[in-house]
């Protein structure tokens, strides 16, 4: 007989739990990750191979590693500061070899934000008078982007308003704990042992080393603009121009992600010239073209882009976007190739053959999705969909390097007449579209029907038409859409994954104009496969759609909730299940709502046995909904009527702000 081995990570006994805690495995493997820098550093020490880059002595590297050991732990401030003072003390003299150090430009790089005034002070005039070296070594570059960073919040830090300050630090620490990066995709400042963006900004500096830090930041930027014609072509040296564009503009974001820009720190208005200049200086170059060629340039032009739209220089954003347009994107077709090995193969050469120049590498097109991002909505209609894109969009859709430019030409769409144009060229290509999997372009175009109050009756008849389901039972088109696989296909499981675009579509459709078809669909499900499908963490969501839906009827949201009683305890053992019960509680009328609590406890023991139950079970007090119903009606009549009062203090003193 096979052994088979134990999983302690599907141990749910109640001792192992008391034992480890509830994620006491995944927080394992979590901090197991975390040390493989340390681990590795260890090893490269026992071989006798003091780190990448620059050579250190035996006991200088084991001091270091010492040190990245000691920084892994859960440190104070005040315990990080003394860190940062007495390592940094030890390493004077020796900042640039140590920097150049893969090892030591991690250790400094961690204890910058955390150094006093006057050892930063003698760190920025050591890259003041060594950058040519900083910059150029693939090492010491990160120390000296992070020195500009730490310069730029301590120079910036008292021009924030407190309110915005605390407002971009949680969502700063919010989207740095929901966001999901691929491995080796994020910046290698998003990889910080120690924070230091809410640290820098909340931590009290003099006027005299605040203006310093200013002072370093300017310097700095002149020196680049003085050496651009040299730097920019250095892979190294191009990720300190970058940052010190984004310093510039006050961005805190190395990658751009959407949304990402509006809590922009506010900067002096003398820094704006500077980013004047690299504007100009970049644009009066005859090598201006060759700029979108390769990757480490383009991303230069696309940082700028980033910058002159967060300050809302319109008139250099778009002069710049205008010379892209004119000398980049819009020009002679591309011509085809002669046959060679290290060219693409002969049929992808005649599928882009037609097509503009600004689909001819990736580079480039990267340079445009950003155009479409910060481009003024006239010059994106008339220039560069009417230039570039049109009578393309379904090619571009269709293939796999121009799809995602296609989204972002469509997100970025407020133009009835534009939208109404790009669908006509992909109305009759959705269902190709989900053949080769580019739904995120049928998901765009569901969001902008919705967004744009258009073609929305179009686009369910293609959809449903695509999907094979347009006369099928309601069960068999919700499924095909959730699914996103026709109705008339088998697949290899029963019951599969709901797509995540899928759900992503449906709740668009229930935001349309009229949504009718598709909620009565859902209210005529049996029971059980609806609270199956709410209960998965793709699912779940649609049910916000169909509760918080402009055109969905008050009658089909008190049908829905009366549709899942029976299946709430259910619902409640699942954590997106959990999330359902409460929306319905919400939405729900008062006999609703004593029905669901009803319901729940009935189940009490069993529900309180996961975490995410008892805290739904604590909110809506069921337990003392279980021991006396009377109490409970007052109890929670008591309780909408405190947060009620508290909205309204809240609201009133928002409103009070808001006034000059």
């Amino acid at each position: 007989m096979a052994e088979t081995k134990h999983n302690p990570a599907d141990d749910s006994t109640p001792a192992s739990a008391a034992q480890f805690g509830k994620n006491h495995y995944q927080n394992r493997a979590k901090k197991l990750k975390k040390n493989k820098f340390l681990r590795n550093a260890k090893s490269f020490g026992k071989r006798e191979c003091f780190g990448r880059g620059a050579e250190l002595e035996q006991t200088e590297y084991n001091y270091l590693v010492a040190i990245l050991e000691t920084m892994t732990k859960e440190k104070e401030d005040e315990e990080r500061q003394l860190i940062a003072t007495n390592v940094l003390g030890q390493l004077k003299d020796k900042e640039i070899r140590t920097a150049s150090n893969q090892v030591g430009s991690r250790i400094m790089e961690e204890l910058l934000a955390y150094s006093d005034e006057e050892r930063f002070g003698e760190l920025m005039e050591t890259f003041a008078q060594n950058f040519r070296v900083f910059c150029s070594d693939k090492f010491a570059s990160h120390v000296l982007q992070r020195a500009l960073y730490v310069a730029l919040l301590r120079a910036v830090a008292p021009l924030q308003v407190e309110q915005e300050l605390q407002d971009g630090a949680e969502e700063a620490a919010q989207e740095q704990s929901t966001k999901k990066q691929k491995k080796g995709a994020a910046e290698r400042g998003n990889k910080s042992v120690w924070p230091c963006y809410e640290y820098c900004l909340k931590q009290t500096y003099g006027d005299e080393h605040r203006k310093l830090c200013g002072q370093f930041v300017k310097r700095m930027a002149k020196y680049l603009i003085n050496n651009l014609e040299e730097f920019v072509w250095d892979a190294t040296a191009g990720y300190v121009i970058r940052q010190c564009l984004l310093n510039l503009s006050g961005i805190t974001e190395k990658k751009a992600v959407e949304g990402s820009d509006s809590n922009h720190l506010i900067v002096p208005e003398k820094w704006s010239k500077l980013l004047h200049e690299f504007n100009i200086r970049l644009m009066a170059w005859p090598q201006f073209t060759d700029l979108i060629g390769m990757e480490q340039t383009s991303t230069i032009l696309q940082d700028l882009l980033r910058a002159l739209a967060i300050t809302n220089d319109t008139i250099q954003l778009e002069q710049l976007i205008s010379k892209l347009y004119k000398e980049v994107f819009y020009s002679k077709k591309v011509k085809k190739e002669e046959k060679d090995e290290q060219v693409k193969a002969e049929e992808q050469e005649e599928e882009q053959s037609d097509l503009p120049k600004a689909f001819k590498s990736e580079s480039s097109i990267r340079l445009l999705e950003m155009c479409i991002v910060v481009a003024p909505a006239s010059f994106l209609k008339d220039k560069l969909f009417t230039k570039v894109f049109r009578d393309h969009v379904k090619q571009l859709a269709l293939s796999r390097a121009t799809n995602f430019t296609v989204q972002k030409l469509i997100e970025h769409t407020t133009d009835k007449d534009m939208m109404d144009m790009i669908f006509t060229e992909l109305e009759d290509s959705i269902e190709d579209l989900l053949k080769i999997g580019h739904t995120g372009v049928v998901l765009v175009m569901a969001n902008a029907c919705a967004r744009l109050s258009c073609q929305q009756g179009k686009f369910v008849k293609n959809l449903l038409d695509a999907l094979h389901c347009a006369e099928v039972t309601p069960v068999k088109m919700i499924n095909a859409i959730l699914y996103l696989v026709p109705a008339d296909v088998t697949t290899a499981t029963a019951t599969p994954k709901i797509h995540l675009h899928g759900s992503l579509i449906l709740q668009a459709i229930l935001d349309f104009n009229k949504p009718i078809k598709f909620v009565t669909a859902l209210l005529e499900m049996p029971t059980e496969r609806l609270a199956e499908i709410l209960s998965e963490p793709y699912g779940s969501f649609i049910a916000n759609a169909f509760v918080k839906g402009r055109f969905v009827g008050e009658k089909s949201r008190e049908k829905l909730i009366r549709r899942l009683e029976g299946q709430y305890s259910q619902l409640l053992l699942t954590p997106h299940g959990s999330h359902v019960v409460e929306l319905m509680y919400k939405a729900g009328n008062p006999a609703q709502r004593e029905n669901i609590v009803h319901e729940l406890a009935e189940q009490c023991e069993r529900l309180n046995s996961k975490p995410w139950g008892a805290m739904v079970n604590k909110r809506l007090l069921v337990d003392l909904y279980k021991r006396n119903p009377a109490r409970w009606k007052v109890a929670i009549k008591n309780d909408a009527k405190v947060e009620k009062m508290f909205d309204k203090l809240v609201g009133g003193g928002t409103k009070r702000k808001a006034k000059p």
